[in-house]
């Protein structure tokens, strides 16, 4: 990035676990495998070669607690998070379907990897987009955009606060509110989606740019119970 681009914040994300998948991805396409925990460590032996062994494809974090607290479902009703998707695998996104790029692939690439899951184990995973433009994202509104790519994605809407009061629970970055070209306020957001396991606790998150097949595979990990480390 020069001095001349600015990365708008709600298109960062985690930068770091981004460009650690990066290098990752650049490594691996020139003929040498590697892992994110050789570039942590900054390893200066040039001689040595880390082997990614982990069965899981996403990017790790550290353990994020499930948000505690109720939000609106597009279909109307009070929807507690943590309530009502104990125990089952959870990918929890904040965006806002006026998003012109990054929360459209994000959800697509989801609903693809969906797709590929045995017909059992789809229905065991929740998807809960929470909008953070609740002025133009209505019930009406997040049912239809959903809709599009699966009708089982869950819509979530509350005020600022609320949603801002969510996001502060991920440790997400805090979004701060800004007009957009409509006049429109809404919350910056982040672009990493967080993959709950069956113990209510994220330990990865997919970016829009991660496969659709190496989501289905981390879902069907977790959805046996399995954690990623």
């Amino acid at each position: 990035m020069t001095g001349l681009t600015r990365i708008p914040r709600r298109h960062r994300g985690r930068l770091l676990a981004a460009s650690a998948a990066a290098a990752l991805v650049a490594v691996t396409a020139s003929g040498c495998a590697s892992s994110s925990a050789a570039t942590a460590t900054g390893n200066s032996d040039p001689g040595l070669v880390l082997i990614n062994t982990s069965k899981y494809k996403g990017n790790i974090v550290s353990p994020v607690a499930k948000p505690s607290g109720t939000l609106t479902a597009d279909g109307g009703k009070q929807y507690n998070i943590r309530a009502m998707t104990k125990g089952v695998v959870t990918l929890l996104y904040f965006g806002y379907t006026h998003c012109p790029d990054l929360c459209p692939l994000t959800m697509s690439n989801t609903a693809v990897a969906i797709r590929e899951l045995p017909k059992a184990d789809q229905s065991k995973v929740r998807v809960l987009f929470v909008s953070v433009d609740p002025g133009r994202d209505t019930p009406a509104r997040l049912r239809s955009w959903l809709g599009n790519y699966n009708p089982s994605f869950i819509g979530l809407r509350g005020t600022l606060k609320q949603v801002e009061a969510f996001e502060q629970q991920t440790g997400l970055p805090d979004g701060p509110e800004f007009s957009d070209g409509a006049g429109q306020v809404q919350l910056d957001h982040a672009t990493e989606m967080f993959a709950y396991g069956t113990d209510n606790v994220a330990h990865e998150a997919f970016f829009p740019s991660t496969p659709p097949a190496n989501m289905a595979n981390d879902l069907k990990l977790l959805i046996a119970g399995g954690v990623p480390s």
